[in-house]
């Protein structure tokens, strides 16, 4: 954060802040590790006078810490399965650079959820409305990105807010001190999962306790604060009936937007999902086509499915990991069943053409990580198991070769969709060891950078109205 400065009270070694990357020295998911551990066992009072605020203290921590894990590796032989620790450090390490605090995903997800059914969903799981969540959450982020606590009882002067609103948002961000201590005990473990596991300080990232007779609320790590409130408002309200069914097609016309922000060439044309029949069957076409007149076409189908917690920290019992990887597989092969019907020319909106390049693409809410060797393996052996037995033709996968991209992804790949030759794009990185294993955007990036034209960002005019209302 420009500007920022390390409080007089604190110490701080030189190696931290003459650091190019301090992530290097101390990075942000061993601050998550050290607050799960200082609420689990740290006194108001500090022992022997000990105190994170001491240089000495933290390091000791933080070179214990990896000590332990140290230790677990050995036991569990985790270096022997290499590929799919690199899968499990992705998951652990990336979102710490990828949402830090910026008003992108803020805005995504506000866009996301900011529909009017979701809405209610919002109110009959939390009793306050989207646009509440967001500003008494962005006030709370931005007063603990200054001090790391604040009282309960507050002086609000929000229009049309007011203490119950912030009662309410505690109820479902927040936990007294020993509840949370509780759970994280409940949680913690000496095995495999160690340190990858999710925790309910992801849920609850608000403290509740008493300093000297008054009641306050802290909050170790701010920036768990907004991942609750964007992509964390999912696990609030999956279980309301008919939120997957809203989500995903919030979802389907989020995505159709970032396409039409970015795909502007009079050359290429968006089109939507249709239906269609065969036979009596009422079919839908794939979400969104880019189309690249009779020379190719891409095939976008848009997927909510996430991976779950136990796939990202699990490495000795794999069952969750395929199960999450074979829902993928589903979806890509839904992608090549509809090819079959468009090639019967039944799409309404793009009749068939044989010289027609069809690039499937599936579109994923968040990132699954697909680079080096293990992970797109194993989804290719599930896909190609789908694939046999929808007797669909193998030899598919190789002329029309499917791309696995997750949202954030697409929202800096689509304006290479607009200037580049859309089959040089994807059977270019499809189609060359070298790139076939790098995440699409970073593919486009690296070969396609020339062709990257000087964009706005994705929708200023809701970024404008939402933070023009956080700050009245």
């Amino acid at each position: 954060m420009d500007g920022f400065q390390f409080p007089d009270d604190i110490q701080v070694h030189r190696s931290l802040t003459d650091a190019q990357l301090p992530q290097a020295i101390l990075s942000e998911f061993m601050l998550e590790q050290i607050a799960r551990e200082a609420i689990r066992h740290a006194d108001i009072i500090p022992r022997r006078g000990r105190s994170l605020r001491q240089w000495n203290t933290l390091a000791d921590i933080v070179n214990g810490l990896r000590a332990v894990e140290g230790e677990i590796y050995a036991e569990f032989q985790i270096g022997k399965q290499i590929h799919l620790e690199l899968m499990r450090i992705a998951h652990r390490q990336f979102v710490w650079q990828q949402f830090r605090f910026h008003q992108i995903p803020a805005i995504r997800y506000y866009k996301l959820f900011n529909t009017p059914l979701i809405d209610s969903y919002a109110q009959a799981a939390t009793g306050l409305t989207l646009k509440d969540i967001y500003t008494i959450g962005m006030c709370y982020v931005g007063h603990f990105l200054e001090a790391p606590r604040v009282s309960r009882i507050l002086d609000i002067q929000i229009p049309g807010l007011t203490q119950e609103h912030f009662e309410r948002f505690l109820a479902f961000t927040s936990l007294p001190r020993n509840d949370l201590a509780e759970r994280l005990r409940a949680e913690h473990s000496l095995d495999e999962g160690f340190g990858y596991r999710y925790s309910s300080l992801r849920e609850f990232p608000m403290v509740r306790m008493s300093n000297l007779g008054r009641d306050e609320v802290a909050c170790p790590i701010p920036i768990l604060l907004f991942w609750r409130i964007t992509t964390g408002l999912y696990y609030s309200l999956k279980d309301i009936d008919g939120f997957f069914t809203e989500f995903g097609s919030s979802f389907q016309r989020y995505v159709g937007e970032v396409l039409s922000a970015r795909v502007t060439s009079a050359e290429r044309a968006i089109l939507a999902e249709e239906e269609y029949y065969v036979g009596r069957n009422r079919k839908r076409t794939v979400d969104w086509i880019v189309q690249q007149g009779d020379e190719a076409a891409l095939f976008i189908e848009c997927k909510t499915k996430r991976m779950t917690w136990a796939s990202k920290a699990e490495i000795a019992d794999l069952a969750s990991l395929q199960k999450d990887l074979d829902a993928l597989a589903a979806a890509v092969v839904q992608v090549y069943k509809t090819i079959v019907d468009y090639r019967a020319n039944s799409y309404p909106q793009l009749p068939f053409k044989e010289e027609r390049q069809v690039l499937p693409m599936v579109v994923t809410l968040e990132d699954w990580y697909f680079f080096g060797s293990e992970m797109p393996a194993r989804l290719d052996a599930l896909v190609r198991a789908r694939m046999s037995a929808a007797k669909l033709p193998e030899a598919w996968l190789e002329e029309m070769p499917y791309a696995i991209l997750s949202v954030d992804e697409l929202e800096r790949a689509a304006r290479y969709f607009n200037e580049v030759d859309l089959m040089t794009l994807v059977l270019g990185r499809a189609r060359d060891a070298n790139y076939s294993r790098w995440g699409f955007a970073s593919y486009c990036s690296e070969v396609h950078g020339e062709n990257r034209p000087v964009l706005s960002q994705l929708f200023e005019e809701e970024r404008d109205a939402l933070f023009s209302y956080l700050a009245t």
